[in-house]
């Protein structure tokens, strides 16, 4: 259940192996009389000290606690997403080559090749994009160069690593005057040009998961209700 899904976006974890080894239960001690049909009066009373656990177990707790551990565990050691890719394939002309590279750079595309249509002035262009990048990417390729590149053929391509810290801090003051202050944004990572927790939060908003808010109120002695006039 933990490597089902993980503590960031509750999606599967890649690459992870867990090993057990260990197990701590909270034991308590318990006295009972055992009462013997024996006629001896040494018999008649027994005690013995037991050993059981300070808490009913079941195994709906064992399961819940083991994973709670591992997600913990997994929060303790430096945490990347996975994101997945995918392989475009598309027509321009030497005109639309220059707004076709500024979108894919804005959309942390990367072009792989590019080839000449034998007979044609067209660019036959292979590049890979990362899947959350990959929305209404159509529509903005033909605004931008004016109908001069054709609509991208999209394909998975494979699965890569983002490398983004996203529960990065900045610390030196060139960084918090570049990023800004956390006491301002309210959040354990301004989040500014951080891809990592741009998608976590997009992630953990769309299911309904308590999302870290990136707004917050500086003055909220200076707020007013709007009174609504008829």
């Amino acid at each position: 259940l933990a490597m089902r899904a993980g503590a960031l976006c509750e999606e599967p974890i890649r690459g992870v192996l867990v090993i057990l080894e260990g197990v701590e239960i909270a034991m308590k001690k318990k006295k009972h009389v055992r009462t013997s049909s024996s006629s001896s009066p040494k018999d008649d009373n027994v005690v013995s000290s037991l050993f059981q656990s300070a808490k009913p177990l079941s195994g709906g707790m064992i399961v819940a606690a083991l994973r709670s551990g591992i997600r913990c565990a997994l929060l303790t050691r430096p945490a990347r997403l996975v994101e997945g890719h995918l392989r475009l394939t598309l027509h321009s002309s030497f005109t639309g080559l220059g707004p076709l590279y500024a979108v894919l750079t804005k959309r942390r595309g990367k072009v792989i090749s590019d080839d000449m249509v034998d007979g044609t002035d067209l660019i036959r262009i292979t590049a890979s994009i990362p899947q959350a990048e990959s929305f209404h990417l159509s529509p903005e390729l033909l605004e931008e160069s004016s109908g001069e590149v054709t609509a991208p053929e999209l394909v998975f391509s494979h699965w890569g690593i983002l490398e983004e810290d996203p529960f990065w801090i900045p610390t030196s003051l060139e960084e918090r005057e570049d990023y800004g202050e956390i006491i301002m944004n309210g959040d354990s990572s301004t989040g500014l040009d951080n891809n990592a927790l741009k998608y976590i939060r997009m992630v953990r908003g769309r299911k309904g998961l308590l999302v870290d808010s990136s707004k917050i109120v500086v003055a909220a002695e200076k707020q007013r209700t709007l009174a609504r006039k008829k």
